[in-house]
């Protein structure tokens, strides 16, 4: 049941996205709701969100903040091998698998990141990739509520992805479930903390997100740089490597459920 209402309730979000009127930028065609939209998300983040990110980047040590976010990468890595898979990434696939196996068990669930002392980086993927590896490299932005910017084919990749190659919508105790999604979000949050400014001197906040979304995902889709991005340099995203003040070499999670980072190579 719970697999059914997180596919219906993203899919409903996504196909009234694509009802509204296009707009003048081609990339941005739903640039009206995606203004609406991107507003109730920063609301929801300076009420309820950012509160707590900063509570919980101020009470746990570093060390301990690169341990759960290792936990999670290890997580991650399941739909990240299902992606290699099925873009025929063999060397990936089997680097990835190999990652998950020594962190799983030697790493204690990953909570340390023991694989990378056997020369296995840290690599992401996401079915929005392999989406647009099998043709759809092009996709209208959207603004997701509570998980920002995305583009269409993104967002149904992360929906399907979530149902179907991630183990949370199979954890029945809705208890365990939403303290594990829920630890993930402000611990995502956090890492955020330092970008803030950046986007506060912005003139305007949403395209400069916008673009820099735009070009981050352009430039590991085709390797270059789209023309209409502007921000990218200062937009720090869930791949940014220095989400914990003293350990440098810490990994980054995904975003709910799963988004790739600027280690992403192919």
């Amino acid at each position: 049941m719970r697999l059914l209402a997180t596919l219906t309730a993203l899919t409903s979000s996504l196909m009234l996205t694509a009802c509204i009127h296009n707009g003048p930028n081609p990339d941005d065609p739903y640039e009206s709701v995606n203004r609406r939209i991107h507003r109730f998300n920063t609301v929801f983040d300076n009420i309820l969100l950012k509160p707590p990110a900063k509570l919980y980047k101020a009470v746990l040590p570093a060390a301990v903040r690169a341990s759960i976010n290792n936990f999670y990468d290890n997580i991650n890595l399941i739909p990240t091998v299902a992606n290699d898979i099925l873009q025929w990434d063999w060397h990936n696939a089997s680097n990835d698998a190999g990652r998950f196996v020594i962190n799983s068990s030697i790493g204690l669930a990953g909570i340390f990141d023991v694989a990378k002392q056997y020369n296995l980086p840290m690599h992401r993927n996401d079915l929005g990739l392999t989406f647009a590896r099998w043709g759809d490299k092009k996709s209208p932005y959207i603004v997701i509520p509570l998980l920002g910017p995305s583009t269409i084919r993104d967002g149904m990749g992360m929906m399907f992805e979530y149902t179907f190659l991630t183990p949370y919508p199979y954890i029945r105790n809705d208890a365990v479930l939403y303290s594990l999604l829920g630890v993930r979000y402000i611990d995502l949050r956090s890492q955020f903390l330092d970008t803030d400014r950046y986007i506060a001197e912005a003139l305007d906040p949403y395209t400069f997100i916008r673009d820099a979304y735009l070009q981050h995902r352009n430039f590991m889709i085709n390797g270059e740089v789209a023309d209409n991005a502007t921000g990218g340099e200062a937009y720090l995203d869930d791949g940014a490597n220095d989400y914990v003040d003293d350990i440098p070499e810490a990994t980054t999670p995904a975003l709910l459920p799963a988004v790739t980072d600027k280690k992403t190579s192919h």
